[in-house]
């Protein structure tokens, strides 16, 4: 695949170390489970998507927040050998670095609890000032998440410029929407189907699609109270949804092996940063990313398989 020159990525998010644990099933409430076996590793969803934006060939950097603690310091490195810009990343002497603990079963279904940690610590001031060092071109793509607080996420729809920088809000995890109507900017709006029926209270995903698209629609619109630039329902082997322009498109996903779903959202959203920093058009961007995700899903951990563009 040939590589058009083009514009950053800009993530906007979280930064984790994940242990993960193999287990023969996932616990039912008050059940307990012996795992198989622990592994360490790193995640986030920002961190997981800058690394996924950097490996498919686009100029990342990441704005975050890690822990002055060996685990901060060790999520750095790895990130910088990941070839992600971390200038803009912050440490927190007072919280330790955020983490994840990822249960795995056979089948590659997992159950995740996050301990946001130096995350939660991040503050709007501090996106602001990161963003206007950062000096955004209009090729460039900003990428944010529910992961970060929300008054982030409104200081990253305030500080991009008029016109060009585009950008993609990943709703997960799912709540509701920032408010971002004063600033005149709408998000590319990314969510999974079980994330876009609890945002929008509908019963298929088709019509949460329309609804996420066209919120005003909807019969309680405070609950997303935030007009977006399209839609992307992510459908797990089924591939994605794109809403855009009052048109549905499908793309289905290719076929693998499950080996663990942990983090293949997030390669998926840094996928297709970086195929729209190369002005690449929406449905052919989702279908990069689709696979993209399909990829990501045949090895363990969050960061076990991230594709390459010949790679897809």
């Amino acid at each position: 695949m040939k590589l058009r020159p083009v514009g950053r990525v800009v993530v906007i998010g979280s930064v984790n170390v994940d242990r993960i644990l193999r287990c023969p099933m996932l616990p039912s409430p008050g059940e307990t489970v012996l795992a198989m076996d622990a592994t360490q590793g790193f995640g986030g969803k920002g961190a997981n998507q800058a690394v996924a934006a950097a490996r498919m060939g686009a100029a990342t950097q990441l704005v975050a927040k890690v822990g002055a603690d060996a685990d901060g310091r060790a999520a750095l490195a790895d990130l910088r050998s990941a070839d992600v810009d971390t200038g803009a990343v912050l440490t927190d002497p007072a919280a330790p670095t955020g983490q994840a603990i990822v249960m795995v079963d056979p089948a590659g279904e997992n159950s995740i609890v996050v301990v946001p940690g130096a995350n939660a610590h991040l503050t709007a001031a501090e996106v602001t000032a990161a963003l206007a060092a950062v000096r955004l071109l209009p090729r460039d793509v900003v990428l944010t998440s529910g992961e970060i607080p929300k008054e982030c996420v409104r200081a990253t729809a305030a500080a991009l410029p008029a016109h060009g920088t585009r950008w993609v809000h990943n709703a997960a995890p799912a709540g509701t929407l920032p408010d971002t109507r004063s600033t005149g900017r709408r998000p590319l709006v990314v969510v999974n189907a079980v994330e876009a029926r609890q945002l929008t209270g509908t019963a298929t995903v088709t019509e949460a699609a329309h609804a996420l698209t066209n919120i005003t629609d909807l019969p309680n619109p405070t609950n997303l109270a935030a007009l977006t630039d399209g839609t992307v329902i992510t459908l797990g082997g089924e591939g994605a949804l794109v809403v855009a322009d009052g048109r549905v498109t499908r793309l289905p996903a290719p076929a693998v092996t499950v080996v663990d779903t942990t983090g293949a959202g997030d390669v998926f959203c840094g996928a297709l940063a970086a195929e729209l920093a190369r002005d690449t058009p929406l449905p052919e961007a989702v279908a990069v990313a689709v696979a993209a995700g399909a990829f990501a899903v045949t090895a363990l951990g969050a960061r076990g398989a991230l594709p390459r563009p010949t790679d897809l």
